[in-house]
């Protein structure tokens, strides 16, 4: 399923990230795990939104635990589809009930 995952480094974390490399190398390993479709950072705070293809729990709590252990906080899932799925579900669910 598709997933935009959000996660911000604490100010600790943050700064401990800074002091070495940068989180370029935690990154690279991330995209070559995942594979995901896009990333994009929040220029005003060190937040990013990845929007990844995960499996299933074993991948989703992989990934959850490298996000929380890096950044130092706990990500946020959010699942995702496109319009047509949508479209589909919505369609489906009207063969059940109508809506208001």
């Amino acid at each position: 399923m598709l997933y935009m995952v959000e996660t911000w480094a604490t100010v600790e974390s943050g700064n401990q990230i800074d002091k070495g490399e940068g989180p370029g190398p935690f990154f690279a390993k991330l995209a070559q795990r995942f594979r995901p479709q896009a990333i994009y950072a929040n220029p005003t705070r060190r937040h990013i939104f990845i929007v990844v293809d995960l499996e299933g729990p074993a991948e989703i709590a992989e990934l959850m635990y490298a996000l929380t252990w890096f950044s130092g906080n706990e990500p946020r899932f959010t699942p995702v589809m496109p319009p047509e799925i949508y479209m589909e579900a919505m369609n489906n669910a009207k063969r059940i009930v109508s809506p208001p």
